[in-house]
């Protein structure tokens, strides 16, 4: 009898945490249940670039080539790779973060690069450090490609990692947001560096300028 009571409880508290975390998987509800969410317009970041790339590209693997909203929970099973099954993003994390880092980084322009922005997105999830704590996570490999060639002109790996307000796939959207700025921030810091009348070692004057 104790043990049935134990067992009970123990499976309360699993279908409790499901319920919290909104599921794991799609598999049987219509695409009218779907809430969906976006990252919203991305602010353009200050100072301006001077000569901000011509053209953002982000690629990603085959596992993040999906709408799906993916989690982790970290503490429990952090090798699991899970998916909100009411919800769901507008369209795949590399093609929300081409718009958002396109828009950052180019709104206030000066004048015209010719140089590429190509990103790698390794990472996209949203993970469970506790039942009442998470944050967004986002790792990528950035590289600026000189003009019509796919030659490197420097490359940089970026993890960027914002709190969720609350632990859910709301408060997952929210840190998800905060990180996309963020990210932005941070490639516009390095590609300022990299300015080619500024960067020592290049010796490339003009390389990125139209």
């Amino acid at each position: 009898m104790l043990m049935s009571m134990k067992a009970g409880r123990s499976g309360l508290l699993v279908l409790a945490l499901a319920a919290a975390l909104g599921g794991c998987g799609n598999l049987g509800v219509p695409a009218e249940r779907f809430t969906f969410f976006d990252l919203g317009l991305a602010e353009p970041v200050e100072p301006a670039l001077e000569f901000p790339p011509a053209r953002v590209e982000v690629r990603a693997p085959s596992w993040l080539s999906t709408g799906a909203m993916q989690y982790r929970i970290d503490y429990r099973q952090p090798a699991q790779r899970e998916a909100y099954s009411e919800t769901r993003w507008v369209a795949e994390p590399a093609e929300m973060l081409r718009v958002a880092l396109d828009r950052a980084l180019t709104a206030n322009r000066s004048a015209d690069g010719e140089c590429r922005l190509h990103v790698e997105l390794d990472e996209f999830v949203q993970v469970f450090d506790s039942e009442q704590s998470s944050h967004a996570k986002i790792v990528a490999r950035a590289a600026l490609l000189v003009p019509r060639s796919d030659a490197e002109l420097s490359h940089r790996t970026l993890v960027v990692s914002e709190p969720a307000p609350t632990p859910d796939a709301a408060g997952g959207v929210i840190a998800f947001r905060r990180a996309v700025q963020r990210l932005a921030y941070d490639v516009s810091i390095w590609l300022a560096s990299l300015d080619p009348e500024r960067a020592q070692g290049l010796n490339t004057p003009g390389r990125c300028r139209r």
